[in-house]
């Protein structure tokens, strides 16, 4: 069958797993681009497909719809300040970081802001931004956006880093000054070999990828991130990192991880034993700290977070349902219970969670989104934007 050829490219060059986004979708791009060519017949496209790079990166910007805006998610932001404070006392180099892929900028330009807030000066760090997308990545070089970009950022932000320019706003020259955007695929393997960097921002690519795709990604990252250094991922991406050398920071929903030091190995002339008269002793038991009483439910969801923090989707399923079996009106649980089989590649429970969160608060702005990605992967574009619209009016409710 042609659409699976055509499928099967895509899987091959980008590592795109096509259940991610859905057939129908690849089908319109198709049908998209063949109308371009002036083609007829769907076998005629995929031979000009298979022939020329050119109509390949033609069918990679009408596949791909960037969905992204300044700060997104916000907390690994906050934790991205944080670290700066820590890195300023004990670095004295310059501070490397990469955002990929990077979409129309907004990213990037979020990362050069949280570090100029920071107290670094532009000299003080680069941030190095990809995409496969030439359209992105135009747009990201104008830099000028509509209030789209915008959701829940904080006016006085707008003011310091912005200006106004007829219907959209404008990037100021010391924020865009301080990113370099490149076209370029962190999947091909020498890609990320020249450079090394202390921060990686690499948040919601893996959901997108087969999994031999994936463990490309990690790969590459991994080659590319100093050790010490900080990764950042998606929400419902960090099971990719399970019994990989990474620890997870003690930041709530930033969802970053520090990569280990190698362990270095001790001489055998060196190795010392332990005689058994200096065995540890326990220690002296302690008074209990005092208890702070808090909802049952909240802290129970509070540890279904950091369990999928930390990979582990199916604990954190089991621990949502045990605190929607008490409560069973609960719309942040069914919005995390969504959120992480998302995680598990499970789209129609992660749908049922979704809807669920929204019946019970129509004002839950994540859940909004997510049902909206899902309709357009299942090619339900009229659905998709009616729920886009909702969030927008939630937005502009805001302000």
């Amino acid at each position: 069958m042609v659409q699976d050829a055509i499928e099967e490219i895509l899987r091959q060059q980008l590592g795109l797993d096509p259940n991610s986004i859905g057939s129908r979708i690849i089908d319109r791009a198709v049908k998209q681009r063949q109308a371009a060519c002036h083609l007829s017949d769907r076998a005629s496209y995929l031979k000009l497909l298979q022939s020329s790079p050119q109509e390949f990166n033609c069918l990679i910007e009408a596949v791909v719809v960037p969905e992204t805006w300044f700060f997104r998610d916000k907390e690994p932001f906050a934790y991205l300040r944080q670290y700066v404070h820590e890195w300023r006392s004990l670095a004295s180099s310059k501070l490397h970081i990469l955002s990929a892929p990077c979409s129309t900028g907004e990213e990037p330009y979020s990362i050069a802001m949280t570090l100029l807030d920071a107290g670094l000066s532009p000299r003080q760090f680069h941030i190095d931004a990809v995409d496969i997308s030439q359209v992105a990545l135009s747009k990201a070089k104008q830099a000028v956006y509509s209030k789209t970009s915008f959701r829940g950022v904080e006016a006085q932000t707008i003011q310091r880093y912005f200006r106004e320019v007829g219907a959209g706003y404008e990037v100021q020259s010391i924020v865009r000054e301080s990113v370099d955007f490149m076209r370029g695929n962190v999947l091909e393997p020498r890609f990320l070999t020249q450079k090394k960097y202390q921060i990686i921002f690499c948040r919601n690519l893996f959901i997108y990828l087969d999994q031999v795709a994936r463990d490309r990604l990690i790969q590459s990252l991994d080659t590319a991130l100093m050790d010490n250094g900080i990764l950042f991922l998606g929400a419902v991406e960090t099971s990719q990192l399970r019994g990989k050398p990474y620890t997870p920071i003690d930041h709530p929903f930033a969802f970053a991880f520090r990569k280990e030091r190698p362990a270095t190995p001790i001489p055998a002339s060196k190795k010392v034993a332990i005689a058994p008269s200096k065995a540890i002793r326990p220690l002296p038991q302690l008074p209990a700290p005092p208890v702070i009483d808090s909802p049952p439910e909240l802290s129970s969801l509070e540890t279904a977070k950091q369990l999928a923090d930390r990979g582990q989707l199916r604990d954190a399923v089991q621990l949502c349902e045990a605190v929607l079996r008490t409560n069973p009106t609960q719309a942040n649980a069914y919005l995390l219970l969504g959120e992480v089989y998302q995680g598990l590649n499970q789209p129609k429970q992660a749908e049922q969670n979704f809807q669920k969160a929204i019946y019970l608060n129509p004002e839950a702005y994540e859940a909004l989104i997510h049902l909206a990605l899902l309709k357009e992967q299942q090619g339900d574009r009229s659905a998709a934007q009616r729920l886009k619209q909702r969030a927008q009016r939630l937005v502009n409710s805001q302000k």
